[in-house]
């Protein structure tokens, strides 16, 4: 089915096009979320990785490479947003009142229970957030993440295993205050 759409847009269908956002927008939204803790920017970049798939159709080589594609043209975006320097201007008092990034999404409340997996992996920098969503929300492979990241996969090997361990720490030490 996806080889198909793939052809299509090819060919200019917009029909496909929109199929295919159907199918990979949640799972985008989802990266760059935890990129940008910010869902309005991360639309954005979503929307910008559609519009860089729309135009640039026609070099995807095949199906399985679609995927990887647009990850890796995704975490651009993001880091394109994340070097303009995006400061709000925003009150403590609204602050304050900040409700969590994931609170509307009802299929990650099921995923990851009562726990707000934002406020868990907020202390990790920008490639750890990217890494540990792609392995256990999105359950990409080790393999895949490599070479989404340009990355060893010995390298996305320990660092899930450091992240894990962090993320554990930190439950830990929170439980005790």
């Amino acid at each position: 089915m996806l080889n198909e759409l793939l052809k299509e847009l090819k060919n200019g269908s917009d029909n496909a096009f929109e199929k295919i956002v159907e199918i990979y927008e949640q799972r985008l939204l989802l990266i760059a979320k935890s990129r940008l803790k910010d869902v309005s920017l991360a639309s954005d970049a979503v929307q910008e990785t559609f519009i860089e798939l729309y135009i640039n159709s026609k070099k995807i080589k095949s199906c399985e490479k679609l995927n990887s594609w647009l990850v890796v043209v995704l975490i651009n975006k993001c880091n394109k947003i994340m070097r303009r320097s995006y400061k709000p201007d925003v009150s403590y008092d609204l602050l304050e009142e900040k409700k969590p990034l994931y609170q509307e999404d009802l299929e990650l409340q099921k995923v990851i229970g009562n726990i707000d997996f934002l406020n868990i992996i907020d202390f990790l920098s920008v490639e750890e957030r990217t890494i540990i969503t792609m392995y256990f929300l999105e359950e990409y492979k080790i393999k895949e993440i490599a070479e989404v990241l340009n990355l060893n996969i010995n390298t996305v090997k320990s660092k899930i295993l450091r992240i894990k361990e962090k993320i554990e720490k930190k439950l830990g030490s929170e439980q005790y205050e």
